[in-house]
């Protein structure tokens, strides 16, 4: 007998699938420019085109929905820091800062209300996008041959996350003041920087050979 997970979905769940889907991307729409409180789960349905009730079924209320919407754009800024063979580590990391910048530029509105907002607007949404960050410093230690779990390494990967969150908010209020190459170039030398403060804080910390696999 067929295993019931390898069938292909019905035209019903297909069918609730792109539905949920074209809600959530809706969602971060509306959420991205107007304050939580102020958004109506009617006008998130009516946008999306669909059934008001559709949306208090799969999501179950508006706090439901905005979550969906959090994790939605947590996944999508993941992606950048999900990295494939095929290119030195350096390579990798610049393109991985490019696409993340990007990102940010595109959904301006989600960037400076929601990502980068600050613990203050929503600390549920503030734990979904650290974990986010923790990802990206994992995938970043990984791709150097760098332990997880040692703390100074997480200690100077914070300080370089909050010092990119904090440039990328500034520069969202006027991307014509530097251009976003020279951002992504400052942000690889920032990252450089902070590696090199690591053995301050850890005597032992391999400094050399995060270096030499930058450049695999």
């Amino acid at each position: 007998m067929p295993d019931p997970a390898s069938r292909k979905p019905t035209k019903r769940a297909a069918q609730a699938a792109e539905t949920k889907a074209r809600l959530i991307d809706v969602a971060i729409e509306v959420f991205s420019d107007t304050d939580y409180d102020q958004v109506a789960v009617a006008d998130i349905a009516a946008r999306a085109k669909v059934a008001h009730g559709l949306l208090f079924h799969y999501f179950g209320n508006k706090r439901g929905i905005y979550l969906a919407a959090v994790r939605a754009t947590a996944e999508q800024l993941n992606a950048a820091f999900t990295f494939e063979p095929g290119a030195t580590p350096r390579e990798m990391i610049h393109g991985a800062l490019e696409q993340h910048l990007a990102y940010l530029h595109e959904h301006r509105g989600l960037a400076l209300r929601l990502v980068l907002g600050g613990r203050g607007v929503d600390s549920e949404a503030w734990e979904i996008y650290e974990a986010g960050r923790w990802h990206a410093l994992e995938a970043f230690a990984g791709l150097l041959g760098l332990e997880t779990t040692n703390q100074a390494l997480r200690v100077v990967g914070r300080a370089a996350v909050s010092a990119i969150d904090e440039a990328v908010v500034q520069w969202l209020d006027d991307t014509d003041v530097i251009d976003a190459q020279r951002l992504v170039a400052w942000m690889e030398a920032l990252i450089v920087a902070c590696l090199g403060t690591a053995p301050v804080l850890d005597e032992t910390f391999d400094l050399d050979r995060a270096i030499r696999a930058l450049d695999g």
